[in-house]
């Protein structure tokens, strides 16, 4: 299944009350939404090229929160293009079910010989907001995710997808470093 429907079906079969963390559903926000105007991790001329972190992600901050969330989608374009799941890995929480399903996903990819052909997820924009001082956080990102298609070794087409618009909302904690604990889609507003 190509990278587009592999995110939707994970995504979509993800509830978002199973893996926020308590203190995010009774904690005030302590700040105001962080919008990154231009997302922190640009797109680049192909999914192969190994995605660099953003400075913003070295503070548990909002913008550090957008910062990582976009970050993380650049590991996703990366992990399917190249069947490299270590950047993915070292973000991914150990109880995020998302993550786990995706780099599960790319081994059974991998192990078939078979590749991922498509452009980057290009993230539209990316909101982050602190819901424990200096812990939990949020992040709601637009991305655009283009077509794609999953062929074998000899290049035969295994499954396709015409790509589409997503809301994606992440959990993320901050423990000396960022964690995606879970994330949920949704079809983008007007999409």
């Amino acid at each position: 299944m190509p990278a587009a429907a592999l995110l939707l079906a994970a995504l979509t079969a993800c509830s978002p009350g199973t893996t926020t963390p308590p203190a995010a559903t009774t904690a005030a926000t302590s700040q105001a939404p962080a919008e990154t105007a231009t997302p922190s991790a640009e797109p680049t001329d192909s999914a192969t090229a190994p995605p660099e972190r953003p400075d913003a992600m070295s503070t548990p901050s909002a913008d550090g929160a957008s910062a990582a969330a976009n970050y993380f989608m650049s590991t996703y374009s990366y992990m399917y293009a190249t069947g490299d799941t270590e950047p993915w890995d070292e973000l991914s929480s150990d109880t995020c079910e998302f993550c786990a399903r995706r780099a599960t996903d790319v081994e059974r990819m991998t192990d078939a010989g078979n590749e991922t052909l498509g452009d980057a997820i290009t993230v539209e924009s990316a909101v982050g907001v602190e819901i424990a001082d200096d812990e939990w956080f949020s992040a709601t990102l637009i991305i655009d995710e283009p077509a794609s298609q999953e062929v074998d070794e000899k290049g035969k087409l295994v499954s396709e997808s015409d790509g589409g618009r997503y809301e994606l909302y992440f959990a993320l904690s901050w423990n000396a470093g960022w964690r995606v604990e879970e994330v949920d889609v949704s079809a983008a507003p007007g999409s």
